[in-house]
């Protein structure tokens, strides 16, 4: 997988952790794990909202960094699964790849549009029959080996 697969799958991540998340338990309810379109961008909003700690409308890469961080070590160092020191700096290295790479216009902050883009991809892709709902069988469809979905799908700009 190339660096710049790797950074994407990673700023997805960062962006888009609980709303592609495949739940725990599949109960047989209405809220049973399916995300609509609109639900996933109220998602990346809110999440955007977070990590822009001054307000000022852009995610700056501190608080790019700040989220990663949150996403990445949920883990507390010393404690069984937690990162080694050379996980953690292979996880440092890509937050500043996924920024360089989500940060489409170069100016070293994030605005909303480029912070969304990537996550509304993913969903999109994601959403095999394309009817807006992701539903918790096509997340977990494109997560299985080989099925071209992320991380290892390239994801195509326009969708």
């Amino acid at each position: 997988m190339s660096q710049k697969s790797i950074a994407v799958a990673v700023a997805c991540l960062a962006l888009a952790t609980p709303a592609l998340a495949v739940p725990a338990k599949q109960a047989p309810v209405p809220s049973s794990g399916n995300v609509t379109r609109a639900q996933m961008q109220a998602q990346v909003k809110q999440i955007f909202d977070r990590a822009d700690t001054d307000h000022d409308g852009y995610m700056s890469k501190a608080e790019f960094g700040a989220r990663m961080g949150a996403v990445l070590n949920r883990t507390p160092p010393g404690t069984p699964g937690a990162p080694t020191k050379q996980q953690a700096q292979e996880m440092l290295s890509a937050a500043d790849a996924a920024f360089k790479a989500v940060d489409s216009d170069g100016d070293g902050k994030l605005s909303r549009a480029e912070a969304g883009k990537r996550p509304l991809e993913a969903f999109d892709m994601m959403d095999a029959n394309h009817d807006g709902i992701l539903t918790v069988a096509e997340k977990i469809a494109a997560r299985k080996p080989g099925a071209g979905a992320l991380p290892n799908k390239k994801l195509e700009p326009g969708r």
